[in-house]
């Protein structure tokens, strides 16, 4: 008996000491060390930039080749060259761990009265990782014609070998396009004004906004059994169980720029503010 209380004991600090009791990597084991996590960084920032310019420039260049059959030869983007993008991403990751060992005891008793004690302990523990950052960009300087092709879904400044890096939004498409060319489509159609022909004071109104997340779980449980003559450890239910969470999540928001055009406007900000609070984004 004393040998199996030593060995429960063990067991039961080697788990606690394993997910939810530090601070966990935003990595995945085996690469989750300080570097593992700087490269998933740039890859990230890489990916959103990429993919920034692709839809900027790719949006411009459809509506310019199309106004060249338009009988009015008129285009709908030109207002994207006094827009901006302001982004916000969130990388989140949670460890849990849970211990809930039981017992069943069960001593000779006389066949008229059988005596069974059962008990259990439970045990859990929660850590998490967040780590966000909030980016500004004039579309302007995204517009990038040299870099991509009309109608080419091919990213050439993706990475050749498709290396994620750990983050699942990396060299993906996060549907940019269809965004930008709605508004102007909208326009197109007459369903909304045109930003550029509007006067100043309406034309703050109009905002884009956008949010992508992808969240992946890992979970496993184990649940070892034994059997003595007047009783068990751990009948039913699980031992121990511990789980990994991660949530990407990015916010973009396109809207006309501040009078300094160094920021959005302030009705564009508070889209942006409010899209990160419905996302549940931590506002810093």
């Amino acid at each position: 008996m004393n040998l199996l209380r030593t060995f429960l004991g063990t067991l039961l600090c080697v788990s606690q000491a394993a997910c939810g009791t530090y601070i966990p990597s935003q990595r995945d084991w085996p690469q989750s060390d300080s570097n593992a996590v700087v490269d998933m960084n740039i890859a990230l920032a890489r990916t959103i930039v990429c993919e920034l310019s692709y839809a900027v420039t790719v949006a411009i260049r459809n509506d310019r080749e199309a106004a060249r059959d338009r009988r009015s030869k008129r285009i709908y983007t030109g207002f994207l060259d006094h827009w901006g993008v302001e982004v916000a991403t969130d990388l989140t990751v949670s460890e849990s761990s849970t211990i809930s060992p039981s017992g069943l005891w069960a001593p000779v008793s006389p066949a008229s009265s059988v005596f069974t004690l059962g008990g259990g302990i439970n045990g859990a523990a929660v850590a998490t990782n967040e780590n966000t950052y909030n980016v500004f960009y004039p579309l302007s300087a995204l517009y990038q014609p040299s870099l991509f092709r009309t109608n080419d879904p091919r990213r050439p400044c993706r990475h050749p070998t498709g290396e994620k890096e750990g983050s699942p939004l990396v060299d993906i498409d996060l549907k940019l396009l269809p965004l930008l060319e709605s508004r102007a489509q909208l326009v197109e159609i007459g369903v909304a004004g045109d930003p550029d022909q509007l006067a100043k004071i309406y034309s703050v109104k109009n905002v884009l906004t956008q949010t992508v997340s992808i969240k992946q779980t890992l979970s496993g449980d184990i649940t070892p059994t034994w059997k003595f003559t007047t009783g068990s450890v751990n009948p039913s239910g699980a031992f121990f169980s511990a789980n990994r969470a991660r949530t990407h999540q990015i916010v973009f928001t396109f809207g006309p720029l501040a009078a300094d055009g160094r920021s959005l406007t302030g009705l564009a900000e508070a889209f942006h503010l409010n899209e990160q609070l419905k996302a549940g984004l931590r506002i810093r």
